[in-house]
């Protein structure tokens, strides 16, 4: 009896909670309303009994209603300044969080495969990839997604946001079934790049089920999952299809763009 009593009063205290918000809001509305009305009713009294009542009697019950009516006026400016402060509060909170969000960082796996015309000497076959293309680029080296083996795989990845990226940890698919985890860096700073390694193997897991409908093509495709934490330990998350054709390159899918939560 006594738990489905609690199991009640649980499942109801969001919506009293809610309707009990909803009153004070409408409280306060229509109070403020009713307090105005009263102060003009005090004050127009007291203009009455000025003119029309002896003047003995008159200034002593004017100078009560004028009392009246500059009590509620007061009253009425500090529930206005109340809810201008508490306006104000929630404008800074916004912001607080609108910086805090701006300070988050952000993942994303890099594919810079590089095809020069005047580089016919340095186009190798660099699997996942179909098509031959250079690995270095001068004057500076550029980073690409290789299959070093038929099951291990190097992905780099680089932190474009704004914060650094803590306790880095993910998923490689393969559209043939295999899977395995991805690690390495355990963190990245902003503006960093790591590469990361995976091992994968034809464990019996299923595929994720946007990895059926976003690799639609013949070849075989990957799907990467990463997960990693900014430094107030809230989770980002950022997903990842890899389109071996051509040259190869990384596509972002749409409902998981990267760095949501």
């Amino acid at each position: 009896m006594l738990r489905r009593t609690w199991t009640r009063l649980r499942r109801t205290w969001p919506w009293l909670r809610g309707t009990g918000r909803r009153g004070l809001v409408l409280a306060g509305r229509y109070g403020l309303v009713v307090a105005g009305a009263l102060a003009v009713c005090a004050a127009g009294t007291a203009l009455v009994v000025a003119f029309t009542w002896r003047a003995q009697r008159a200034t002593a019950v004017a100078g009560s209603f004028a009392a009246i009516a500059s009590t509620i006026g007061v009253l009425a400016a500090i529930y206005l300044s109340r809810q201008a402060l508490s306006r104000t509060d929630r404008q800074l909170t916004e912001t607080r969080r609108s910086l805090v969000l701006s300070r988050y960082p952000l993942l994303l796996p890099i594919h810079q495969s590089v095809a020069f015309p005047d580089s016919g000497g340095m186009l190798a076959q660099h699997p996942p990839a179909e098509e031959r293309f250079a690995l270095t680029s001068a004057p500076a080296p550029a980073y690409a997604f290789l299959a070093v083996a038929k099951d291990r795989f190097l992905v780099p990845v680089e932190n474009v946001g704004e914060g650094p990226a803590l306790r880095i940890r993910g998923t490689l698919w393969c559209s043939d079934g295999r899977s395995g985890p991805v690690d390495g860096v355990p963190a990245l700073g902003a503006g960093r790049t790591g590469v990361m390694a995976a091992v994968i193997r034809a464990d019996g897991r299923p595929l994720p089920e946007e990895f059926h409908s976003a690799s639609a093509h013949d070849g075989v495709a990957y799907w990467l999952d990463l997960d990693y934490e900014d430094v107030f330990a809230n989770p980002r998350r950022t997903v990842a299809l890899f389109d071996p054709r051509g040259i190869g390159a990384w596509h972002y899918v749409q409902g998981h763009e990267p760095g949501t939560l």
